[in-house]
């Protein structure tokens, strides 16, 4: 069974910014060329792609290759996959520029060759973390863009520092379980970094609630594993590395990991995730003009 994947991955330019992406929807999906959509999950242990993308790409003149490769994993809707076979392909990264109040793409600003993907069997194209994890994930909050980078960009300040884990029963994925130390109501746990969550940005445990005395209302979490009933904190006390504040904790039980985040939805400002030296940087708000949020809602946000 295979336990390694990506390692053939090289680009064309590997300094500076390595591919760029723009994002939409809830969880993100990335467009890294005309028509070529893929959902950033780092919950995917691997990676996958549709009959259709595969048929974008070759239209484009990127033909893959098909490789006798067994691999297992959960895939962009939580479920375990296991495959025979995956391709390997090489992606262009468009840069998308606007113009009179319309989208025109100019010039592929780079390729990343040998990229390994399963096939679809849900109808998703994904870059899980086997993917991912081989950059540092820049996500730019005002431009809601995703960009990657082999080097530390300029700009950041380290937030905290991340981990993985070690348990045997995760050494067979195809990538690595990523957590961040957040401190809710005093008490700290690791939390997995979840960039498949929709709409939150800090989950606990139903159990987990009994921290607050504060008023707590009642809402559902839809996700790619239905739907879950929840009760919310609009005011934690929350606090990740040197930075606090208050923000809104979901509190529900799902059959995934009971204590998880995604940072695209918890900060307001950019954030940089990377996975190569186990940080979390984010990128100080002074000079950048602020999105207003819903008078409930206060998010962290870096010192300056």
């Amino acid at each position: 069974m295979s336990r390694t994947s990506q390692n053939d991955i090289s680009s064309d330019n590997p300094d500076g910014i390595v591919g760029t992406m723009s994002l939409s929807g809830s969880p993100f999906v990335a467009e890294i060329a005309p028509g070529l959509m893929f959902k950033i999950d780092t919950g995917s242990d691997l990676s996958t792609i549709t009959a259709e993308a595969l048929a974008t790409l070759e239209k484009m003149g990127y033909h893959p290759r098909k490789e006798i490769y067994p691999v297992l994993g959960r895939d962009g809707m939580g479920d375990i996959q296991l495959s025979a076979t995956r391709y390997k392909i090489d992606l262009p990264f468009h840069h998308k520029v606007y113009e009179n109040d319309s989208t025109t793409y100019n010039e592929i600003i780079n390729v990343i060759h040998n990229v390994d993907f399963a096939p679809s069997k849900n109808g998703l194209s994904v870059l899980g973390i086997d993917f991912l994890q081989k950059f540092k994930i820049e996500y730019q909050y005002h431009n809601k863009a995703l960009n990657l980078y082999v080097k530390l960009p300029a700009g950041y300040v380290q937030c905290v520092d991340l981990s993985y884990s070690k348990a045997l029963r995760t050494s067979i994925w195809l990538g690595k379980r990523y957590y961040i130390p957040i401190s809710i109501e005093s008490d700290e746990d690791e939390y997995f970094i979840d960039t498949g969550l929709q709409r939150v940005g800090i989950k606990l445990p139903y159990r987990e609630a009994r921290r607050t005395l504060r008023p707590l209302y009642a809402d559902t979490v839809v996700s790619a594993r239905g739907q879950f009933p929840a009760i919310v904190d609009h005011s934690a006390i929350l606090s990740c590395g040197d930075r606090g504040g208050s923000y809104t904790a979901y509190y529900y039980d799902n059959d995934e990991e009971d204590f998880a985040m995604n940072p695209f939805n918890l900060f307001t400002q950019d954030v940089l995730i990377d996975f190569i030296d186990l940080k979390l940087y984010l990128k100080p708000t002074y000079n950048i003009p602020k999105r207003k949020l819903p008078e409930s809602v206060t998010h962290i946000t870096a010192s300056r």
